[in-house]
């Protein structure tokens, strides 16, 4: 993640006590040929919720409840009290966590994400779970390279959040690293790495205790230090023993945590070029990856300003180098990619991606890989009521084969506003021309253009490429207005809503 993180997390040593369920695979076929259907909601042959189907409502584990989302577990999310079992959800209300990914990182010293932003994602990573305590100049290693429980969001645990999204078939990884515990570029002062060096099983075990603790589905290692001796003109000179930990670690969470659970990694893409050993282990290793999570952005790619295939501000194409990760370590299989976004935190680098910008180049990638693992971004905090997210998911459903529109679950208490995010890095192609609005007018475009258009009185907006509308308008959320200036929502007071455009 960018260098500006390790600034803010702060360490917590409180403990969270929430219950890991097992899942069971039911095959009700069975019930509905061979029994009455009354004996099958009532008998021993019922239960037939869990994966996402309430089914008839009834768990296979005695003792837990099924929410309305179809999952089985305990406490409020999932046992409501209500006596007659509520309607499935649409189809679709569950995104695929095995293709078009909709990933955000949740820095746990920042708010926590409105529900509005939580519907828009399929899997959130806590980040991060570290061996350190912040000091403004150097953090403060531990020198046994002991890792905490992370927090949550805002400083502290959240066991309620964790079971909503549990309930809402949301997948929860606990990423292990960041740019606080080290990172190889030039100014930075920290090497907690290094402590954890030769201490791989105990890393591998408390890794796996955290996922457990937290009811977590596994485990992100954001790995950003360095791995080569004298890497980037360094005196680094413990090449042999980070690629050790890196892989045994690795490998280790694989045959540690349980048989479902996400074992991925989040490099920079310099350190994803085939010369580099970091994309050598990981390749002898993909096996053990679920998926991999390029970072595009601060590196030696730029697809913001080159585009997806070009070069020039970035060394690289970042086509190029996605497809040259997938094919080595995956066989081509893009499901297994996730390209990686940064919405507000890279500006030094121009890496910065607005809705729009990230939006088309996920569309672009879709006509090489029409069928790929979706997304990720930094940061939770930076997605606005999930306004960011929802452009993205929009092109990611309407380019691509294999992807599924995302139905926003109910929240279950009133989202709190974030703050509006600063400006993003660019402006419409091409500047609309206000007109009074239509009563009954539908989205339109303007010739040629693309970005993001505000619609029924600025709540909503939606998204134009090239003169066409692309999805359905989505909502701004309570208390914001779409602001066209920013190409975002944004606190109602601060927005001038001066209707609709002229689309001939």
């Amino acid at each position: 993640m960018p260098p500006q993180e390790l600034t803010k997390s702060i360490k917590t040593t409180v403990q969270l006590q929430t219950q890991h369920h097992s899942k069971m695979k039911i095959i009700s076929t069975v019930c509905a040929i061979l029994l009455p259907v009354w004996l099958c909601h009532h008998g021993a042959l019922a239960a037939t919720c869990g994966g996402g189907n309430r089914g008839d409502s009834i768990c296979p584990q005695q003792g837990l409840c099924c929410s309305e989302w179809g999952y089985c577990g305990s406490g409020p999310a999932y046992c409501n009290g209500a006596t007659t079992p509520a309607p499935a959800p649409p189809s679709g209300s569950n995104p695929s966590t095995d293709h078009s990914r909709m990933i955000a990182y949740v820095g746990n010293w920042q708010s926590c994400p409105t529900a509005a932003q939580l519907a828009q994602y399929t899997h959130i990573v806590i980040g991060f779970a570290v061996s350190y305590t912040y000091a403004p100049d150097k953090n403060n290693c531990s020198p046994t390279c002991e890792i905490d429980t992370p927090p949550i969001c805002n400083n502290a645990p959240n066991p309620a959040l964790l079971s909503e999204l549990k309930a809402q078939g949301k997948k929860i990884l606990v990423s292990f690293g960041g740019a606080g515990m080290g990172g190889s570029w030039a100014g930075d002062q920290n090497d907690c790495w290094e402590y954890c060096y030769g201490r791989e099983s105990q890393v591998v075990s408390r890794l796996t205790a955290i996922v457990d603790e937290l009811g977590a589905d596994g485990v992100d290692i954001d790995y950003e230090y360095f791995y080569e001796d004298n890497q980037n003109g360094s005196i680094f000179n413990k090449g042999t023993q980070a690629q050790n930990f890196l892989t045994q670690v690795t490998v280790g969470l694989r045959n540690s945590l349980a048989s479902d659970a996400i074992v991925t990694h989040a490099p920079m893409d310099v350190d994803l070029e085939p010369n580099t050993a970091y994309f050598q282990l990981l390749k002898a290793n993909s096996h053990t990856l679920d998926f991999i999570m390029p970072q595009y952005y601060n590196g030696v790619t730029r697809p913001v300003t080159d585009g997806i295939s070009g070069t020039g501000q970035g060394s690289t194409s970042a086509l190029e180098h996605y497809n040259e990760v997938a094919n080595q370590f995956f066989g081509g299989d893009a499901t297994r990619m996730v390209f990686g976004f940064c919405i507000n935190d890279c500006s030094g680098t121009g890496s910065n991606a607005n809705a729009v910008q990230a939006a088309q180049i996920m569309t672009d990638l879709s006509t090489s890989h029409d069928c790929n693992g979706g997304a990720f971004f930094w940061v939770a905090s930076d997605d606005t009521e999930g306004s960011w997210a929802s452009v993205v998911n929009q092109a990611i459903a309407t380019s691509t084969t294999c992807s599924l529109p995302i139905t926003p679950a109910p929240p279950v208490t009133a989202p709190t506003p974030a703050a509006p995010v600063s400006s993003p890095t660019s402006k419409p192609t091409t500047a609309p021309v206000a007109v009074p609005p239509g009563p009954t007018s539908g989205p339109c475009c303007p010739p040629g253009f693309t970005g993001l258009l505000a619609y029924r009185e600025c709540s909503e907006f939606y998204h134009c490429v090239n003169g066409a509308v692309v999805g359905i308008p989505v909502e701004c959320g309570q208390g914001l207005l779409f602001d066209t200036a920013l190409q975002n929502c944004n606190w109602s007071n601060q927005v001038s809503c001066t209707g609709g455009v002229g689309c001939n």
